[in-house]
């Protein structure tokens, strides 16, 4: 999980009873995740995601926030508990600032920047293993591939790509989003999703490689514990102050 930044512009608030109101059919399911640096048996973080009737509620430990992807509302919302305060941004927002990043680095005279905004990556899959892998000079990804329920899969893969640009659009000076985009992409074609990713990125040739492992754990049916998170989100949408997203980010 990402530690998330300031955006640059306070944004508009909402309603949380519309979000509550309006939802989609959809699969219902939980992915428990878990992240590893090199050398450390206890994750680094970890967080739960909920996919309940068109929305996606993604619990985070530490900070303690809810992250809830609203796609019929075409937007983020972010809860923050001990605050007892919310607000949002639309994926309009999230992607103007990932296309803003794009154009800005898009001329930047480093070819391992180029490279971030415009990678490309020698891709196979092994059926028998189930093992995909994407290698270039940069980084290097391999996932285990846990084939599933195609609509599970596509619910999934549509989170991931648009969670991985929201933390762009909340840190615009982090890594850009396009190597993880095209590792999503490559999972979605392998028909299933991700047991345990493992990146291998080489940042500098001053440095060692990073290596990072994150684990995912597919539960295909939700239980009161979920119900029970849920319904404490929901609380939250409904009674937490709303405010700016300057506002909301300045507070943590």
């Amino acid at each position: 999980m990402t530690t998330y930044r300031v955006l640059a512009a306070a944004l508009s608030l909402f309603s949380g009873t519309a979000l509550i109101a309006e939802t989609a059919q959809a699969a219902d399911f939980r992915v428990d995740n878990a992240v590893y640096s090199e050398g450390h048996s206890q994750p680094q973080t970890q967080g739960v995601t909920i996919f309940q009737e068109g929305l996606v509620y993604d619990f985070l430990s530490e900070p303690a926030e809810v992250i809830v992807f609203d796609k019929a509302h075409r937007r983020f919302v972010l809860l923050d508990i001990a605050r007892r305060v919310r607000s949002q941004i639309s994926m309009d927002d999230v992607q103007g600032v990932v296309d803003r990043v794009k154009q800005r680095l898009s001329g930047n005279p480093s070819a391992s920047v180029k490279w971030l905004v415009d990678p490309t990556f020698d891709e196979s899959f092994n059926p028998e293993s189930s093992e995909l892998t994407l290698k270039s000079p940069m980084m290097t990804y391999r996932a285990e591939i846990l084939p599933t329920n195609p609509t599970v899969a596509a619910q999934y893969h549509e989170f991931s790509d648009w969670y991985t640009k929201f933390n762009l659009a909340l840190n615009p000076s982090s890594r850009p989003p396009f190597p993880r985009m095209m590792l999503n992409d490559a999972i979605e074609r392998a028909k299933g999703i991700a047991k345990e990713v493992h990146l291998t990125a080489f940042l500098s040739s001053k440095e060692a490689p990073v290596n990072v492992t994150s684990r995912h754990q597919l539960v295909a049916q939700l239980d009161s514990a979920d119900r029970n998170r849920i319904a404490e989100a929901r609380e939250g949408l409904r009674n937490f102050q709303s405010v700016s997203l300057r506002d909301y980010r300045q507070g943590k």
